[in-house]
């Protein structure tokens, strides 16, 4: 397993910085494999078009919207005296927008990746390694202002995680809580991704009882298959878990050893299609290596 400073300060419940109104916050990420500096469009409430079970964003009193001159300053105070005083010599792994909500449903977003864009050019010492992350649920890709928000971002040199939880209506429903239509959402991750390259994020875990199963990871894998030769550019697969509580208190974590048997069988299954991508497996507590389910 990797990450093994960020493991030795645990993976933080960064809730009370977030759900404090904080507009950027501090988190040791699974998936940035160390530090990632959270940043928060929608401080004074969740905004999002799914209502996914595995949530970890609570409800919270509310407190002043998204301001670009306030996300300026937080951010140069952090780069400029936070970092040194309260993380030295941890590296900053990415600037990552994601938050309370969606971003693409902010009009905040272009603002605040311009303003991560020119930190990361200003500070090329401390964040010239760093990458700058957009993560989304992809419902942004069915509206015109929505891709038009992530694609500018993307211009300004941010990379795309897009979820994909599913790969069929009936798991698609069980993790998304939302009214959209399976093929909707897929068909606009095929239409974004065939100009522009995105990485795919899929949660794994157990829902209400239900564990994903052979027959969701089939559809599953059809559907990752049906988007590539539709033409969608997808850079990489990250397979992830839980690591903090969830709101609704019905989701559980997978195994380690569970979540890696579901990786080896899905790179199978993509390299008989001739598909190499790389996959990508977070557990609870870091990145699993292949054969970490192996004595």
């Amino acid at each position: 397993m990797r990450m093994s400073k960020a493991e030795s300060r645990g993976f933080e419940d960064h809730r009370r910085d977030r759900e404090a109104g904080r507009l950027l916050y501090p988190v040791l990420s699974r998936r940035s494999e160390g530090l990632s500096l959270g940043v928060n469009l929608f401080p004074d409430r969740k905004c999002c078009s799914f209502d996914c079970p595995y949530c970890e964003v609570f409800p919270f009193p509310e407190s002043a919207p998204f301001d670009t001159e306030r996300f300026g300053t937080e951010l140069e105070s952090f780069l400029g005296t936070e970092w040194s005083s309260s993380w030295a010599p941890e590296p900053i792994r990415d600037i990552c927008i994601s938050g309370s909500g969606e971003p693409s449903m902010s009009a905040g977003l272009v603002a605040a990746a311009r303003i991560c864009a020119e930190a990361r050019a200003r500070h090329r010492e401390l964040l010239g390694h760093s990458r700058l992350v957009i993560i989304t649920n992809s419902t942004g890709f069915l509206s015109p202002s929505g891709s038009r928000g992530l694609a500018e971002a993307q211009a300004l040199g941010f990379v795309l995680w897009a979820k994909l939880d599913a790969g069929s209506e009936e798991q698609f429903r069980r993790m998304s809580g939302s009214g959209y239509r399976f093929d909707e959402l897929v068909e606009g991750i095929r239409d974004y991704a065939a100009i522009r390259p995105i990485t795919i994020q899929t949660m794994l875990c157990e829902v209400g009882g239900h564990r994903p199963d052979e027959r969701d990871l089939a559809d599953y894998r059809s559907t990752l298959m049906r988007l590539v030769r539709g033409g969608a550019r997808i850079e990489g697969l990250q397979l992830y878990t839980l690591a903090r509580p969830d709101r609704s208190g019905s989701c559980r974590a997978l195994p380690d050893a569970e979540l890696l048997g579901h990786a080896s069988r899905l790179r199978a299954a993509l390299a008989g299609e001739g598909l190499k991508l790389e996959v990508a497996v977070y557990g609870s507590r870091g990145r699993l290596a292949e054969g970490m389910d192996r004595p």
